[in-house]
């Protein structure tokens, strides 16, 4: 009888450490997945980008004064490493959109850009270094976006400022100086090549982000 209940506990002991192991690993995803949070942004309307650039003759600007897709940014936070945080969203931005404030240069920049055959500029959000301070209502910090130009695609690192304004608004602004040689273009010249844009221009935009619950 003795023999038979030393059997008994020798078959049920794996079993129970089998048990335990798994709960304990269940415990240890399930606090993996509390140490990772989720923040969201919706972009709003008023957001703008432009595109900055001169040629041998002048300065110029083009910008597309609004922006009107439902778009949101998703930040995964994991508090375990606090860095390169994983972003996810996208802007899509129409070419046709671009308003240069001048009819024969605006012409220029949606024919450089190859608007009718590739309609969208997109920047995608891939990562931050960290996740916004904003306890001084600013903070300055390094991210990773991928954009679409032309049939052309491309990652590039790109400088942000992060504003709080109000209770929930935040103002992103990105700024990072590409060249048309990045996405197989060539610059624009008018009149036998007397007016020559130079290769490199400058993108600026600006998001208002509204949290989303």
């Amino acid at each position: 009888m003795v023999r038979a209940g030393i059997k008994t506990l020798l078959l049920i002991l794996p079993l129970t450490i089998l048990i335990g192991s798994a709960f304990a690993l269940d415990g240890k995803d399930k606090d993996k997945t509390e140490r990772k949070s989720i923040i969201k942004w919706a972009v709003q309307k008023t957001s703008t980008l432009k595109i900055l650039g001169s040629s041998n003759v002048n300065t110029f600007g083009c910008e597309v004064p609004g922006y009107y897709r439902p778009d949101t940014i998703v930040c995964y936070s994991d508090a375990n490493t606090g860095r390169n945080i994983p972003l996810q969203g996208a802007l899509e931005i129409d070419v046709l959109k671009f308003d240069c404030h001048n009819k024969i240069l605006t012409s220029d920049l949606r024919k450089t850009l190859k608007a009718d055959e590739y309609p969208k500029l997109t920047i995608r959000f891939i990562s931050l270094e960290r996740i916004p301070l904003l306890k001084e209502n600013k903070d300055y910090l390094k991210g990773i976006v991928e954009v679409g130009l032309a049939g052309s695609s491309k990652r590039f690192e790109i400088c942000y400022s992060f504003t709080k304004s109000g209770a929930n608004t935040i103002l992103l602004n990105g700024k990072r100086c590409f060249s048309f040689t990045d996405f197989s273009l060539t610059p624009p010249n008018k009149f036998a090549g007397l007016i020559k844009v130079k290769d490199r221009f400058d993108v600026d935009f600006n998001l208002t982000l509204n949290p989303v619950e």
